[in-house]
């Protein structure tokens, strides 16, 4: 018995010998660009960092983030998007709300890395608890679409209101000057009744004139008849 306890002992310090060179490149270092001298709340940071195997080759992953969990155990997940040199990641980090957090990024294919406590500082009017329903950035962003299009639809409602009451003021500037009409041609209509009489008038002043001269010819052929008749009577005496 004591024979196979010492085989198994030498068998698995064996596999520990063989596995130790493999798990030898199996870490990685992340160094920050820089970091700001305090985080407030309600702020976006972005974070540049570089992920470097054994702390000295630079080295890209399948995957990389920028964990920050708070104390009430609330998760905060930041996805880092490879930018420039070769194992080179940007975050943009948030925190919603102040207190303290213990943060770490991952490192894809290696084990994570723990950068302790970070303390943050709660922006003036805010709570320095952490309230997902007032200030949750990705709750606000997922908003921030339902918001814009309420605002659509308010502001084609108002279109919508606009447009019917210009029909309506058409509407009535049209009846409006219907009635003006209307009420012009009725006026015109009163004021010419009395024509008639004025035209039934007009015949007999016009021929005036007329009777005049002719009264005035007839005299006239009056006064040479008499005048022929008294020289035919001289004549024949």
């Amino acid at each position: 018995m004591r024979a196979v306890t010492i085989l198994v002992a030498v068998l698995a310090l064996s596999i520990g010998m063989l596995v130790t060179p493999a798990l030898a490149g199996g870490w990685a270092v992340t160094t920050f660009d820089n970091l700001p001298g305090q985080f407030v709340s309600g702020q976006e940071y972005t974070l540049g960092y570089t992920i470097q195997q054994h702390g000295v080759t630079p080295v890209n992953v399948d995957s990389t983030a920028v964990l920050a969990v708070a104390t009430s155990g609330r998760t905060l997940s930041f996805p880092g998007k490879s930018e420039g040199a070769v194992g080179h990641y940007v975050a943009s980090v948030y925190f919603p709300a102040g207190g303290t957090y213990t943060w770490q990024v991952t490192q894809g294919q290696f084990a994570p890395q723990d950068l302790g406590t970070l303390s943050v500082l709660a922006a003036a009017g805010t709570s320095t608890g952490d309230k997902a329903a007032t200030t949750d950035k990705a709750a606000a962003d997922k908003a921030l679409p339902a918001d814009k299009a309420a605002a659509a639809d308010k502001a084609a409602a108002a279109d919508k209101a606009a447009a019917a009451d210009k029909a309506a003021a058409a509407a009535q500037a049209a009846t409006a000057e219907k009635a003006a009409v209307t009420s012009n041609t009725t006026t015109n209509a009163a004021g010419s009744a009395p024509a008639p009489v004025t035209q039934s008038s007009d015949p007999l002043r016009s021929a005036l004139p007329f009777a005049a001269a002719a009264a005035a010819a007839l005299f006239v052929w009056r006064l040479v008849t008499t005048l022929r008749t008294a020289r035919r009577t001289r004549a024949s005496a």
